[in-house]
């Protein structure tokens, strides 16, 4: 598995650099850019994993490659988020709101990031796999 995890990790941080920043930078466009971005590398790590081996991957493999394509996109995007934060220039005052934000709503806001990438990875291991291995 972990070659299907850096190869998502390699392909979501390319997206990342080039998609998002000339789509945030260049066109204005907000942070909701970054789930299609997602549902893209994510659609291309499960290709690359049906092309390679041939058939859709077991619930035991496919159980390690949602979580674990989950964490490695909630790491790289944090670290991609917090580059934002820090190039913006109220970059002082958006690290204070988040920490009067208090740690309740933290815990919510990871809870839905950790869902939104379970969800679109599931859905992704699961009916993209089974589309990608009927073409073959």
């Amino acid at each position: 598995m972990k070659h299907y995890l850096l190869h998502f990790a390699a392909v979501y941080s390319i997206a990342l650099v080039l998609l998002i920043t000339v789509l945030i930078f260049g066109l204005n466009l907000g942070g909701i850019t970054l789930i299609p971005t997602l549902v893209a590398c994510a659609l291309i790590s499960v290709g690359h994993f049906v092309k390679k081996e041939q058939r859709v991957p077991s619930n035991h493999e496919k159980i390690q490659l949602v979580w674990g394509s989950s964490a490695v996109a909630i790491i790289i995007g944090s670290f991609f988020v917090l580059f934002l934060v820090l190039m913006n220039p109220n970059a002082e005052s958006i690290m204070k709101s988040v920490d009067n934000a208090g740690i309740g709503l933290t815990a919510v806001v990871m809870l839905c990031l950790v869902a939104i990438h379970g969800t679109i990875f599931h859905i992704a291991y699961g009916w993209y796999a089974d589309y990608c291995a009927k073409k073959l």
